[in-house]
């Protein structure tokens, strides 16, 4: 979603005590055992994890089963939507953010029951969470998620051919995307007149990827792609031309990046960065460091990360945040028991990022010694605070689609900036009203 389906890395358990009132809330005799049915996204090193938080919590609750069923990323959305339609589905489920207004429009899905879920209102929920996480969850005034899988996106550098060409890594690593092409020109390697290492890779191919990319270049230009509702599209603002020309023209005119060496429809341009392809890239959360460890150990003695660059005299915006949340069906018979296990499992933070990589989104992880051991962990921890998640927009998946073909013609094809984000503002505003 994600992007890399968002995420990673890691090893041991924090059990948060629960206080007997909320315990008694749940329990039942064992005569009058309640299923819960939980669906989730593919994802294993989650799944490992979850397996063990699972058995943890039934055996805390042996009135209660917890019914697993982890689905395919890309079939999830229509398994889930025909089932909840049908007034089934499950209980409590994982779900990429972007695609849960649609199902709080159509009344599918709860708001958060903060007694349930073990805190006393919304002030207490949110205090759990940085705001611009927790507003992410808001719809229409109302928490319906709980932040589960949340990441950005920094700028990665390899810092032995920033070193070979001349550059100080620490000095030089790019503020601007003006700096960005400057340095690219200098990192960029050709032979007979072809690029063989990029200055920079981009993505391509990944509507999840693009649409964030998209979007958080265009914040930066000082504008948005959408309506703070969602209700509205801005497609062809002169901020979103800006962010989308900029990224041509390090194709086409700086010519520090060049499509042909990828990524394709079946590969992911991290891939370029890390086999030594690539110079600099401008998509990667904080799992990508474990991935870099694992699988191009040669590039993760070598790598530096930082903030995404501005565009000079820009506002200080961050990347896009983007992840999953934990929703409870409205159909379901079991709601209270639901958001308890929905606590318990978001009062297991540590053991997330420690065994799978993943950060719910909460702010006691984020200042854990869990956390504080990862290498860079202060870069992703500062811009978490300047990002957005996209709004709340009801056609998400057709609209990043709009958008991934917009960037395709320009990026592939060398249409104007504006003439492509003209065509996509017409489709999405059709689309939207």
């Amino acid at each position: 979603m994600t992007a890399r389906r968002i995420l990673a890395s890691a090893a041991l358990f924090l059990l948060v005590a629960l206080s007997p009132g909320w315990a008694s809330a749940s329990t039942r005799s064992a005569s009058s055992k309640v299923t819960i049915t939980y669906w989730t996204h593919v994802n294993a090193p989650a799944q490992v994890l979850e397996k063990k938080l699972i058995a943890r919590y039934q055996k805390m609750h042996p009135d209660v089963l917890i019914n697993y069923v982890p689905v395919d990323f890309n079939s999830l959305p229509t398994k889930l939507t025909t089932a909840l339609a049908g007034g089934a589905g499950p209980d409590i489920f994982n779900y990429f953010r972007s695609f849960a207004p649609a199902l709080v429009q159509h009344g599918f899905i709860a708001p958060v029951d903060f007694k349930a879920f073990g805190v006393a209102d919304r002030s207490a929920f949110d205090a759990r969470y940085l705001p611009s996480v927790v507003n992410g969850f808001t719809f229409g005034g109302s928490v319906y998620g709980v932040p589960h899988e949340v990441s950005n996106f920094a700028f990665w550098i390899n810092t032995a051919m920033f070193k070979a060409a001349g550059l100080n890594p620490a000095k030089d690593f790019p503020r601007t995307w003006a700096d960005v092409a400057r340095l690219g020109k200098k990192l960029t390697i050709r032979k007979n007149g072809k690029i063989v290492r990029e200055g920079l890779s981009l993505t391509l191919y990944n509507q999840v990827r693009n649409t964030l990319v998209l979007d958080f270049m265009t914040r930066q230009a000082g504008g948005k792609l959408f309506s703070d509702d969602g209700k509205k599209a801005y497609l062809n603002s002169p901020a979103a031309v800006k962010a989308l020309q900029t990224w041509s023209d390090f194709v086409h005119v700086d010519r520090i990046n060049d499509p042909s060496l990828g990524p394709t429809a079946s590969t992911d341009n991290l891939n370029l960065f890390g086999d030594g392809t690539a110079a600099m890239t401008n998509v990667g959360g904080s799992w990508y460091i474990s991935i870099l460890q694992q699988q191009y150990p040669k590039v993760y003695q070598s790598y530096m990360v930082g903030p995404e660059p501005r565009f000079s005299g820009g506002p200080n915006v961050g990347a896009d945040l983007y992840g999953f949340g934990l929703f409870v069906g409205k159909s379901s018979q079991h709601q209270q028991q639901a958001w308890q296990f929905a606590r318990f499992l978001a009062d297991n933070g540590d053991s997330y990022f420690s065994d799978a990589g993943i950060w719910l989104g909460d702010k006691a992880t984020l200042n854990s010694s869990v956390t504080r051991s990862l290498p860079h962990w202060n870069i992703f921890k500062t811009t978490f605070a300047q990002g957005n998640f996209l709004p709340p927009v009801l056609h998400y998946n057709e609209l990043s689609t709009i958008m991934e073909r917009a960037v395709e013609r320009t990026v592939l094809s060398g249409q104007s900036a504006k003439q492509s984000l003209d065509q996509a503002q017409q489709e999405a505003q059709s689309l939207m009203q």
